[in-house]
């Protein structure tokens, strides 16, 4: 490559995943693509390059006490976590696992307090403001900015890196289906706020699935042949991509596992968003490794005493069960048995990967676990669970397991033998890729499928893009009158404000129906991520007792009097000091016109 010229126009895909963070650029002139590189610090010292960094930030006491404007200290980003654990003082917090978190709510300061709202209870003992977290993030994504540039890419000097970096077209991130405006909101302010690129609008989202699809369409390069962490003298490049007819992608990590299924047209450049059926579940490899703990462990070893919790609620194996789970992770956090339990856990759960048996050490004494119980108690449920989610997609396409031609399985949780093993039973006509769980190669798939959204632009969810739940209520709030309007009248005073009804009339509808946007106040499952404080925040309480607009009759709507006023000031609230404004529809803007 012989210099990045000021005209191009440079995309990055970056995955925030769970246990880690990984990116990859797209040059729009030549599609071609780029993976980016961690430099890091071996446990024994040695310098290491990787393609997935852990997202791992640590807190000070100090900083727990402070607001969220303080600088922060960004635990050793690579890896040197073992160091970082060992060398800190107990009073200070190792957070991971951020992504979900930004899910919750978005942070503000609370009118009457004067202190950061929402707060997660993070373990029995420990508990950190949700602002923090969002503040965390923005120390992640800062690792990409180009001054000082402290990463490397594949196929770029460190000149073209830093001018490619200075010159972002747009940041395209993952999330899971159905995810909260909160996730977006939170997350746009994060990217915002690390400086990678100066406007909301920058900033896209698409499904992690989809990702993972758009990974093995034609255009840009390949993460399979980024096979070795350095840095050659040119790009790597991508072969064309054999995925035809019906497709099925398994994307299962940390948190959530996520599928989709398509019937892929011959040429991908006419797929549509339309053509693709998404399916969510709030199971991963958390929670595999409290099934392992609850399922094995506990039957076989030791009781719940030794957790300081005989009463203690457990989990549905292979269920999401969220607020069971949220309280045994707090609990597990708790205390050193709880985090031994997790580690090895996590070992069984890689050990059953290639092992009929495991043996390990707890309580100064030896235990062997057998790969037939592993399957019956934990994988079983979960791949009923799967099998479940499967079963609706093919009844929602009216596709048959006959037909499917391929299958991708990418993701941690996903590389399982087990999964595999049943989905070649599940489709016995297609062909199964499934990532390896320990190759480095694989694991920035998902950044290269984010980074390929311009050359297939027509997948993003336009509407949503441009008019999330929350501008769509704001607008309202500061459009309507007070007294009862029909939705046909509702829609054409939002149109006198510039707005495309047609795109968002199913948002629209579900607001003046009296549904509050996800995440403007925590749900009730993910309450249980909060301290007890938290949870009786009155703010959230008068939000969720009414609902913001009443039905006189049929499709005509009032706004709540005693609401408005009150959300209102609420979103003042949630909306000072941050970087969007939602005075405005975001523009849509990936070098191509995407028709709504």
């Amino acid at each position: 490559m012989e210099g990045v010229a000021e005209n191009q126009r440079w995309y990055m895909g970056i995955d925030l995943g769970s246990v880690g963070i990984s990116a990859a650029l797209l040059d729009r002139e030549t599609n071609q693509q780029y993976p980016i590189f961690w430099q890091g610090t071996a446990p024994d010292g040695t310098p290491i390059t990787v393609l997935r960094s852990p997202t791992i930030v640590y807190l000070s006491a100090e900083q727990l006490n402070g607001i969220p404007e303080t600088p922060m200290a960004v635990g050793e980003l690579a890896l040197k976590v073992r160091s970082a654990m060992a060398d800190h003082p107990s009073s200070g917090l190792l957070l991971s696992n951020l992504r979900h978190l930004l899910t919750v709510a978005v942070p503000y300061i609370a009118p009457q307090k004067q202190t950061w709202e929402p707060v997660v209870q993070w373990s029995d003992t420990q508990s950190i403001s949700l602002a923090w977290v969002k503040q965390s993030v923005t120390a992640l994504l800062s690792t990409l900015k180009p001054d000082p540039l402290t990463v490397s890419a594949q196929g770029l000097s460190s000149d073209e890196l830093q001018t490619a970096l200075s010159r972002l077209a747009g940041v395209i991130l993952g999330c899971s289906t159905g995810w909260s405006d909160a996730y977006r909101f939170n997350l746009r302010e994060a990217v915002l706020s690390a400086g990678l690129v100066t406007k909301p609008e920058q900033i896209f989202f698409i499904e992690d699935a989809i990702a993972a699809l758009l990974s093995e369409l034609p255009g840009g390069s390949d993460p399979i042949s980024a096979s070795k962490p350095v840095a050659p003298a040119s790009p790597i490049q991508k072969p064309q991509s054999v995925f035809q007819g019906s497709t099925f992608i398994l994307s299962a990590g940390a948190l959530f596992t996520e599928l989709l299924l398509v019937d892929l047209p011959p040429d991908p450049h006419t797929l549509s968003r339309e053509n693709l059926c998404l399916r969510s579940t709030a199971y991963g490899g958390n929670a595999v490794d409290q099934d392992i703990i609850c399922q094995l462990l506990y039957p076989s070893v030791w009781g719940w005493r030794n957790l300081g919790s005989p009463n203690l609620d457990l989990p549905l194996p292979g269920e999401p069960d969220l607020a069971a789970r949220y309280r045994f992770q707090q609990r597990l956090r708790s205390n050193d048995l709880g985090q031994n339990l997790l580690r090895i856990a996590k070992q069984i759960k890689l050990a059953f990967q290639r092992e009929e048996s495991v043996t390990f050490t707890l309580h100064e004494r030896q235990w062997t676990m057998t790969q037939q119980d592993f399957h019956s108690r934990v994988m079983a449920p979960y791949i009923q669970l799967i099998n479940r989610e499967i079963n609706t997609l093919l009844t929602q396409t009216g596709i048959g397991v006959q037909a499917v031609r391929q299958i991708l399985c990418t993701g941690g949780t996903a590389s399982n033998v087990a999964i595999a093993h049943w989905l070649k039973q599940k489709f016995p006509n297609a062909a199964l890729g499934q990532d390896p769980s320990n190759s480095m190669a694989f694991s920035s798939r998902t950044a290269f499928g984010l980074a390929k959204l311009p050359l297939y632009p027509q997948l993003l969810e336009a509407a949503r893009h441009q008019y999330s739940d929350y501008f769509l209520l704001r607008e309202l709030l500061q459009t309507l009158p007070n007294e009862p309007l029909p939705l046909r009248h509702i829609l054409q005073l939002l149109e006198a404000q510039g707005i495309n009804t047609q795109a968002c009339q199913q948002a629209i509808f579900n607001l003046v129906e009296g549904q509050l946007p996800i995440g403007l106040v925590p749900s009730k499952a993910d309450r249980a991520l909060l301290t007890p404080e938290s949870r009786q925040n009155p703010e959230y309480q008068v939000l969720a007792a009414s609902p913001i607009f009443l039905r006189e009759s049929n499709q005509v709507y009032r706004l709540n009097p005693d609401l408005r006023d009150y959300l209102w000031q609420y979103l003042s609230a949630i909306l000072d000091g941050t970087h969007q404004t939602l005075e405005e529809p975001l523009p849509l803007d990936l070098g191509v016109q995407v028709a709504i």
